[in-house]
């Protein structure tokens, strides 16, 4: 998908349908090869003698002669020669295929003389220039060299070799091989300068004396620091332990089958404004307003047998990904792909606005340069906008309907049920379970994709902006559809588009009309209820698309990388302001804490967690490559991999479940290594562990990252550590707390080598330096001092509840058998973050397998974010776990207005009808069109005089008042309760009336 955001909201976005422009640039360039270019005329290549080799040099040893020179265009092989006299004759000679030969039948004291031919199927070439080499066994290696790094270079220093003139610095970037000589210094010492810090360097020398020369010294290795930033990093593996979700390391539209294998790409997702018009009987979408508009085949891991959505299941399953599919919601799907005149066809018409036959806007840019005729909604004046007819669209789509029990308006329709059956034999079975759920099924669907823009990015089939009621109604229909046609079903919605849409919906009058409540904590409410209502969940993941927003106007390149490699801090920081406007302005919510800071996913968590309880979270659109003229060198750039990389750790450690980046990285860039650093860092698919624990740090959040995560078993902890500072390095001082390490494998990515991840192992130190610009995954092997018998969550560890409410956490067990006792909690300091005001109290302290502790919040007065502690102990080994209460503005009041009280002769219907008064007050909200769910309990029927049952959502007035409900008592006496529940966007106000059935 794509839209453009300049300068506050830079958006790099989606899949296009541009398979048929790729073909014909692709024939074109077919054609012109055949019309003459490297072709030839009709006879074959021809081939000359390879050209005579330079460079020759002859390094003596004992009993020996290296020789080496450079390669010749051509040749196939090379005939060394050697003579006792200069100048020959070279009656000795060996034949080598490289461009280097060691003569290893040379006597000490002799005086050799060299020559080198090049060969090939043509002849051989003059001999190259004579070098000469006198082998000895008088010169010993140099012993004891020693590097020390400084900045931008490293220093060498040895002992001296008897009889030795001088001496051979030789040094490579691979360890073990590849030296070359860098210096020959007389003493024994040298400098080596200009050196790239970070980068490690390897070193050997040998000693030099009338010719001959010593074998090499044994290897030394550094690492040049630059300047020194001290940064202590603090890891606790009995504090916030919490399973890792494997489904978080995903991305859209991998390069081929191939590189999800390779990649360790968990989940792959096809989705983007594309599949929202996903014809799958044809393997087509429309492109929309993505590309004018017009009908193409879909594209997916470069194989055409991939435009099939039931292939594309079976070819992700089968190199080992879990498929993310999309549902289609909107009514209309593509037809067969477009052809044109201007492609050389003919034309068939499948865009929606042509300039022939709809006098759509023909100006350059407003039509297709591959197809002249298609164009974009403007009338033929270029200004007014065009709305499409019916003809338009039954020329470009077909209807999408439910099933042919639906009566189809056209002559060829495409159902949902047929589509969603073959998904689901293609999903097959197979177990995909989310960490701290019920969810095991492998069948993930979004639903739709950024429903809440369709007006924008799908103008032509839904030319209005879409309503709060629409995309709610929608939503639950269809998502109850599909649970019915693939019972294995996992739906992920409302797959919202970005921030301000979070907040405001694409309607600006919608707001104001339901409530003043912010659009997605209204969409939960309106869910939550309905479901509550149907006494079935419709909603499995709640799915956000989450691109940190960002100034980037008036940027240099290096304040974009820095912006790369900073800007997750959207995702965590509850001091991190943002400089979007996007965000950073009043307007965006006047209900939410703190509107300036983004707290993306703890905010979205807690207000998930507050309305619709048990439900999981993901983010299956990410990415912030910010640094590149283009989007394809932003994303090649370094500091997106750094970005990356802290992106994945932030997942991990926040508690998402699922997540996919838009788009996975090409294998061509650094972030391809990036996410293998946590899923394959050493091409045997090991990966970052499994169960997140604490890692805090006390460096710059703009330069350095850590998170840390350890195994089921205890022995193992990786420990990733991003040092984006470009300049200096990271002198790292750990600190382990209930875990003994021993040795360590480090797997580094840098800048400086960022074609390849380089391992190292070595015993553990506790300090260590990391090089500027580096991503860095330590395995570090060793014991956990004390395993937890029993592990516990706080269930939730995030929620919002009103200033001065309150909140009710149920701490559970969530591994083992023994009890857990609860002994402390604390609203407490934590990631810069000041602590609250406010009580909470350990209701119930012990928590059994089979029942859960109380823990009850009161918010202070004052709205903000709110970092809590809980300790416990298993008897064996003492937690902690943290959590967030994000306090909101003062609740709105819910007040009986008349009903309550009444007594009447059981299974009659109660005179006076039920009525409650909104009052927003300081809620940031309005009395206007909010919500209010009636619940009858104990009993009893309500019904507003088109709906019945026990569960009536009601909407208020003008004034706030609700319209009138009656409520039918049962057939048995006794009290019958109702109670009303406002918005949990307005603070979730309550009234309870009480009845009497006699």
């Amino acid at each position: 998908m794509r839209v453009f955001r300049v300068t506050s909201s830079v958006m790099a976005k989606r899949h296009r349908g541009t398979a048929a422009r790729v073909l014909l640039i692709l024939l074109s360039a077919v054609s012109l090869l055949s019309c003459g270019g490297s072709s030839g005329g009709g006879g074959g290549q021809h081939v000359t003698p390879p050209a005579t080799p330079t460079g020759l040099a002859a390094t003596a040893g004992n009993n020996q002669v290296s020789l080496t020179w450079n390669a010749s265009t051509g040749a196939t092989s090379y005939n060394v020669g050697r003579a006792t006299a200069s100048g020959g004759p070279y009656s000795t000679t060996f034949s080598a295929s490289t461009a280097s030969y060691t003569d290893t039948t040379a006597a000490n004291g002799t005086p050799y003389y060299y020559v080198v031919a090049a060969v090939n199927s043509a002849g051989t070439s003059a001999n190259s220039s004579q070098v000469s080499a006198t082998p000895s066994a008088s010169l010993a290696a140099p012993t004891g060299l020693a590097a020390t790094p400084g900045n931008a270079q490293v220093s060498l220093t040895w002992n001296a070799s008897t009889g030795a003139t001088g001496y051979n610095v030789k040094r490579s970037t691979t360890n073990g091989s590849g030296y070359a000589t860098v210096s020959s210094p007389t003493g024994t010492s040298y400098t080596d300068t200009g050196l790239t810090n970070g980068t490690a360097y390897y070193y050997v020398v040998s000693a030099v004396a009338a010719g001959s020369e010593s074998a090499n010294s044994s290897q030394v290795s550094a690492t040049p620091l630059g300047s020194i930033t001290n940064v202590a990093v603090t890891v606790d593996v009995l504090a916030n332990r919490h399973p890792i979700s494997p489904y978080i390391y995903g991305g859209a539209f991998p390069q081929d089958a191939p590189t999800i294998t390779d990649s360790g790409l968990t989940t792959v997702r096809w989705g983007g404004n594309g599949a929202s018009t996903y014809n799958w009987e044809l393997g087509t979408n429309n492109a929309d307003n993505d590309y004018y508009f017009e009908d193409f085949t879909f594209g997916a891991l470069n194989n055409s047998a991939d435009s099939s959505s039931t292939q594309f299941i079976t070819d992700v399953k089968a190199a080992g990904g879990a498929p993310l599919t999309t549902m289609v919601m909107l009514p209309w799907v593509a037809q067969s792909p477009e052809t044109s005149v201007t492609q050389g066809g003919t034309d068939n018409y499948h865009w929606t606005f042509s300039v022939s036959q709809d006098h759509a806007c023909n100006a350059v840019g407003k039509v297709d340069q591959y197809n002249t005729d298609a164009g974009v909604n403007l009338q033929s004046d270029c200004s007014t906008t065009m709305v499409a007819s019916t003809t338009q669209l039954n020329r470009t789509y077909f209807p999408l309907l439910d099933d042919s029990t639906q009566t189809c308006p056209v002559g060829t329709c495409v159902y949902r049920k047929d589509w969603a059956t073959a998904l689901a034999a293609a999903f097959g079975s197979g177990s995909c379970p989310i960490p701290n759920s019920s969810l095991t099924s492998c069948h993930f669907y979004d639903m739709d994709n950024e429903i809440d823009i369709w007006g924008g990015t799908h103008v032509d089939v839904h030319p209005n902006p879409s309503g709060y009621d629409e995309l709610a109604n929608t939503y639950v229909l269809e998502a109850n559809n599909l649970k019915t046609w693939d019972p294995a079903a996992i739906r992920l919605g409302p797959v919202s588009c970005c921030w301000w849409f979070y907040f405001n919906g694409a309607n600006s009058n919608d707001k104001d009309a339901h409530g003043g409540v912010d659009f997605l904590p209204w969409w939960l409410n309106q869910v939550y209820w309905k479901d509550q209502i149907s006494g079935t969940r419709s909603l499995d993941v709640f799915d956000i698309h989450a691109y940190p927003d960002a100034n980037t106007s008036g940027l240099n390149q290096a304040a974009l990388q820095a912006l790369a490699t900073s800007i997750y801090r959207d995702y965590w920081d509850p001091t991190y302001v943002s400089t979007s406007g996007t965000i950073n302005q009043v307007y965006v919510t006047k209900i939410q804490p703190n509107y300036s800071i983004p707290f993306r996913i703890p905010r979205m968590r807690a207000i998930l967690n507050s309305i619709y309880p048990d439900t999981q979270f993901s983010i299956t659109e990410w990415s912030a490559a910010f640094a590149g003229a283009t989007s394809a060198l932003a994303e090649a750039d370094f500091s997106t991999a750094l970005g990356d990389a802290d992106a994945y750790g932030v997942l991990g450690r926040e508690r998402v479940a699922l997540a996919s980046r838009w788009t996975a990285p090409s294998p061509s860039n650094p972030n391809y290594l990036a996410l293998k650093l946590f899923t394959n860092y050493d091409a045997a698919h090991h990966g970052f562990a499994t169960i997140s624990v604490s890692d805090t740090n006390n460096g710059n959040p703009n330069l350095f990252s850590s998170y840390a995560a350890v195994n089921s078993a205890g022995t193992q902890m990786t420990l990733l550590v991003l040092n984006k500072d470009p300049a200096n390095t990271a002198s790292v001082q750990f600190a382990f707390n209930g875990f003994n390490a021993s040795s360590v494998v480090s797997y580094t990515l840098a800048q400086s080598a960022p074609t390849k991840i380089t391992s190292a192992s070595a015993s553990w130190s506790a300090t260590q330096n990391f090089g500027p610009y580096t991503a860095t995954m330590l395995v570090i092997t060793g014991t956990t001092t004390t395993s937890p018998v029993s592990s516990w969550d706080l269930n939730p560890d995030t929620t919002m509840v009103a200033s001065g409410g309150t909140v009710t956490l149920n701490p559970k067990i969530t591994s083992g058998s023994a009890n857990v006792t609860l002994s402390s909690a604390v609203f407490d300091a934590f990631e810069g973050a000041t602590a609250c005001s406010g009580t909470i109290s350990l209701t119930t302290a012990t928590i059994t397998p089979t029942t859960n502790g109380v823990i009850t919040v009161t918010a202070g007065s004052t709205p903000g974010f709110c970092h809590f502690t809980v300790t416990g102990s298993d008897g064996t080994a003492t937690q902690t776990e943290g959590g967030w209460i994000v306090v909101g503005n003062p609740a709105a009041t819910l007040a009986k207005t008349t009903g309550d009280g009444q007594t009447g002769m059981n299974g009659t219907t109660l005179p006076t009808p039920l009525t409650v008064t909104l009052s927003a007050g300081s809620s940031g909200g309005t009395n206007t069109g909010a919500s209010v769910l009636f619940t009858a309990t104990n009993g009893g029927t309500l019904s507003d005089g088109t709906t019945s049952g026990t569960k009536l959502i009601e909407v208020t007035n003008g004034s706030g008042v609700t319209p009138a409900v009656r409520l039918t008592l049962p057939s048995t006496a006794g009290s019958v309760t109702v109670t009303a529940e406002g918005p949990y966007g307005l603070g979730h106000p309550v009234a309870t009336f009480t009845e009497t059935s006699q």
